[in-house]
């Protein structure tokens, strides 16, 4: 596993050209979603309850409030760099990814490529 530094600053490295920057509640939402993925994959198959609702109760609010954050992470970098996005999807996307694709998309960037 990647140190902590090295993990957010590749994270960092992937979300800058989404425009999603350190300022905002969405970069540390999804560093911490993605720092959960990369100590265990197989979280990524139990999304909500993996991921969502212990970021949550780190957060004192609801899983859904972290999961719409996630949400509208997504669509606005689709509408900002759909170039990127689908770079980083790695196969074709007709719309706007979802939460959960976006996570996974962020992860395969920052775990298995050279950034």
């Amino acid at each position: 596993m990647m140190a902590n530094m090295e993990l957010s600053t590749r994270i960092d490295t992937v979300l800058r050209p989404l425009s999603i920057t350190r300022n905002m509640k969405a970069h540390s939402i999804l560093c911490q979603a993605v720092s959960l993925i990369c100590e265990q994959e197989d979280r990524l198959k139990a999304v909500q309850k993996e991921i969502y609702e212990p970021l949550a109760k780190q957060r004192c609010c609801y899983w859904t409030a972290v999961q719409s954050t996630i949400r509208r992470a997504a669509k606005t970098t689709w509408l900002t760099n759909p170039a990127y996005v689908q770079q980083l999807a790695g196969y074709p996307l007709t719309g706007g990814p979802s939460a959960v694709q976006f996570l996974e998309m962020i992860y395969n960037t920052v775990a298995r490529s050279e950034i």
